[in-house]
């Protein structure tokens, strides 16, 4: 068996001894780039390859994109207790995330992502042009009119735990990455399966848990923390990226209740439904297992008054904005008629 260092390896020696042309010296396919985490000192970004590959990041002043930033703090596949095993595995899969830090609140950057191929290391440098991201304005730990009102008092969100499912129970979910969004938020949050969460005390099994810190959650109209009520009014979206083909399943839940603790908590399941309804794969509204034109169908006649539900709404939620209309109908068309990929 060859060794990752000796794939590595061997790949190198065959690029120099036959040299590529230009036709056929493309990097990795890039897709799906997701800004996450955004608070008002860092953020990060994850995005798929279509090759195991490396992950960099390049800023750059906005709004002219033209001067680069070396002094922001990058760190590619950040994560909570780092694993070679999970780093590794994410590589593989082409699931790639870096963390920008040491940024200054409230301000424009460009970012592209660097994705080096394992195999061939041809590279990739994406978007073209720069895609703009602007930090957060403020970190506020309390509520009411700021700190001179009597009434003040301070707040703090809970993590969450995540537990994924896939349609093969023997799947491997080392490596995969959760986003989830909740509605109001500037920025989806995202976490590595397994990091700094178990379910068996086994740190050499593979997990289903992700941790989500909702503490880094701030309002896309304020800017600042957002203070989560956990009154069952507040909708959570996760999906799943598991390799390059897209997203591995979808879930539907609801902010879990506040006690006050800052703890670990269970999201609610979806209103009027069993959890595992709140499940699925992205695109098949009709819950059958597949996604076809029917699905696009069933959205729109959900958002047309002809039909009262979809067996699974957050299937449907093609476009990801916590809303099923038109345009989750036209995307699903789309990927049905091979026009696009979900997700895009």
């Amino acid at each position: 068996m060859i060794g990752r260092a000796s794939r590595v390896f061997f790949a190198g020696v065959f690029a120099a001894a036959f040299p590529v042309t230009a036709a056929l010296a493309a990097g990795p396919v890039v897709r799906f780039i997701t800004v996450a985490d955004v608070t008002p000192r860092s953020f990060e970004i994850v995005w798929l390859s279509s090759d195991p590959a490396t992950a960099g990041l390049r800023l750059f002043e906005a709004p002219a994109c033209v001067n680069e930033i070396f002094t922001a703090d990058i760190t590619p596949f950040p994560m909570v207790q780092a694993s070679a095993v999970a780093l590794h595995a994410a590589q593989d899969k082409g699931v790639l995330s870096v963390r920008a830090a040491g940024l200054t609140p409230d301000t424009d950057y460009c970012v592209q992502t660097v994705t080096t191929s394992i195999f061939s290391s041809l590279t990739s440098t994406e978007p073209t042009p720069p895609l703009i991201v602007r930090t957060a304005k403020r970190t506020s730990r309390s509520k009411a009119g700021g700190p001179t009102d009597p009434n003040e008092v301070a707040f703090s969100n809970d993590l969450v735990k995540i537990e994924i499912t896939h349609s093969d129970p023997g799947a491997r979910t080392d490596g995969a990455i959760v986003l989830l969004k909740v509605r109001g938020g500037l920025a989806p949050l995202c976490a590595f399966v397994g990091d700094g969460v178990d379910d068996d005390a086994n740190p050499n099994t593979p997990t289903r848990l992700a941790l989500v810190d909702l503490n880094n959650l701030y309002g896309a109209a304020s800017g600042e923390s957002l203070d989560l009520t956990g009154d069952g009014s507040e909708d959570l979206s996760a999906r799943v990226l598991g390799g390059p083909e897209g997203f591995v399943d979808v879930h539907a839940r609801i902010v879990p209740a506040d006690h006050g603790f800052c703890e670990v908590a269970d999201p609610a399941a979806c209103r009027d439904a069993g959890q595992t309804v709140c499940d699925g794969r992205l695109g098949d509204a009709d819950n059958d297992g597949n996604v076809t034109i029917g699905d696009a169908d069933f959205v729109r006649d959900v958002v047309v008054g002809l039909s009262p539900i979809e067996p699974c709404v957050v299937c449907g939620d093609a476009t990801w904005d916590l809303t099923d209309d038109m345009k989750d109908s036209l995307a699903i068309a789309q990927v049905v008629a091979g026009l696009r990929l979900l997700p895009w």
